[in-house]
């Protein structure tokens, strides 16, 4: 899934591209309007502020992990001068165990990050396709200007 929203970014940068280099100022700030639409959207802020809290929430787990995980090794490492051969090797393996939790905690929380993300992306993927077909028959609806096709004015004369 997290290669989904990669295409759907470079997807998304190559349409803006082509529409801004073929359809001028004027569409420009068309797109820019619905875009800004689309962002404002209720669903689209929901999802939004749900991913912020989560990553901020998982960032906070994650760094009270590695916290302890350092505390322990320190402790371990640091428990008496008499330590022995044995003592020195369960602290080594206790550390290499609390950096594994560490690692896998990283990876769940950046594995949760991303699912969430992909469904944000879709989300608002699905108002930004309503957006613009709501853009699409509203411009459908407006009137457009014509070119006049038909004789040409005569010239002004000086007599």
């Amino acid at each position: 899934m997290h290669m989904k929203g990669k295409i759907l970014f470079v997807v998304g940068l190559g349409v803006g591209y082509v529409l801004g280099t073929r359809a001028g100022r004027e569409r420009y700030e068309q797109i820019r309007k619905a875009a800004e639409g689309v962002w404002n959207t209720p669903v689209v802020q929901q999802g939004v502020d749900t991913v912020k809290g989560f990553a901020a929430e998982k960032v906070g787990d994650l760094s009270d992990t590695v916290l302890d995980g350092v505390k322990s090794f320190i402790g371990n490492a640091t428990r008496g001068a008499g330590a022995t051969k044995s003592d020195v090797g369960d602290a080594a393996k206790s550390a290499k165990q609390n950096v594994s939790k560490t690692a896998s905690a990283a990876k769940s929380a950046v594995d949760s990050a991303a699912s969430a993300l992909d469904d944000v992306i879709d989300d608002a993927a699905e108002a930004a396709s309503s957006a613009a077909a709501d853009a699409k028959s509203a411009a459908k609806r407006a009137p457009t200007k014509r070119s006049t096709t038909g004789k040409a004015k005569p010239a002004a004369s000086d007599s």
